[in-house]
């Protein structure tokens, strides 16, 4: 069991209290005590010593209910400080976290766009792993049978796919030596011709891929081959000249 502890002003005034009640008692008697005895001078002093200590226990008892209010006073001051102190310090954590969250919303935005690149490249990198391979692929066959036409025309596209211009046009021609019929093999060098500023290359390659389609009844090919050698034949004897490339994609691994 905990003992109560009780304020020394209140145990203060407790004293005070039983020692006033006391000197009042006593003045009292004495009192009687000096009119008996016809000693009235005397009669008074018990009484004013009991004036005198009610004054005193008064005083100090105010004096200690004042100074308990100004320590609750100052304890509840002390307490609101503390804890605004506490307020302002929670308000700059909370700013803390909402700037660490804007952070880490930047810092997944970035991962993401980081992984979405990498995502690019990787695809980018597969893409170049395969092209490479069908060029070994190409390059073996061409070896095992040299005069195989459609062998020399696929490496020609992935060559061309890789912006290796001389080097497609060299397996298209070669593709075109070994079958001279080869359509799509002239339509592609006549592309890349086109392309290099070759324009009398690019319209013979042309015309030459437009009878060999006619010839294959590929009349949709037919009408795209005749229409390019014909605009780069009108663009060859104009100042300023620009080469359309539109069908290149078109033939590619077809």
């Amino acid at each position: 069991m905990q003992r109560r502890l009780i304020p020394s002003n209140i145990k203060n005034s407790h004293w005070l209290e039983i020692a006033e009640t006391l000197s009042v008692l006593g003045s009292i008697g004495g009192s009687l005590v000096c009119v008996v005895s016809q000693q009235v001078a005397f009669a008074s002093i018990p009484l004013s010593l009991a004036v005198a200590l009610n004054l005193v226990n008064r005083k100090q008892l105010i004096d200690g209910i004042q100074q308990s209010h100004q320590t609750a006073i100052a304890q509840s001051v002390q307490e609101k400080i503390e804890t605004q102190t506490k307020f302002e310090m929670l308000t700059e954590q909370v700013a803390q976290v909402k700037q660490l969250t804007t952070t880490l919303g930047q810092d997944m935005n970035n991962l993401q766009d980081y992984s979405k690149s990498l995502n690019n490249e990787q695809t980018k990198i597969a893409e170049l792993v395969d092209y490479l391979q069908k060029i070994e692929t190409y390059t073996q066959t061409v070896r095992i049978n040299p005069q195989y036409a459609e062998a020399y025309y696929n490496r020609g596209v992935v060559y061309q796919c890789l912006g290796d211009k001389q080097g497609a046009i060299g397996d298209y021609t070669e593709a075109i030596r070994n079958n001279p019929s080869y359509a799509q093999a002239y339509h592609n060098r006549g592309l890349i011709r086109a392309d290099l500023g070759d324009k009398k290359g690019a319209v013979t390659d042309l015309r030459e891929a437009a009878k060999y389609f006619f010839e294959e009844a590929d009349i949709a090919n037919y009408h795209t081959a005749r229409d390019l050698s014909k605009k780069i034949h009108e663009l060859s004897v104009q100042p300023t000249t620009e080469v359309p490339q539109q069908a290149a994609v078109k033939y590619l691994f077809s």
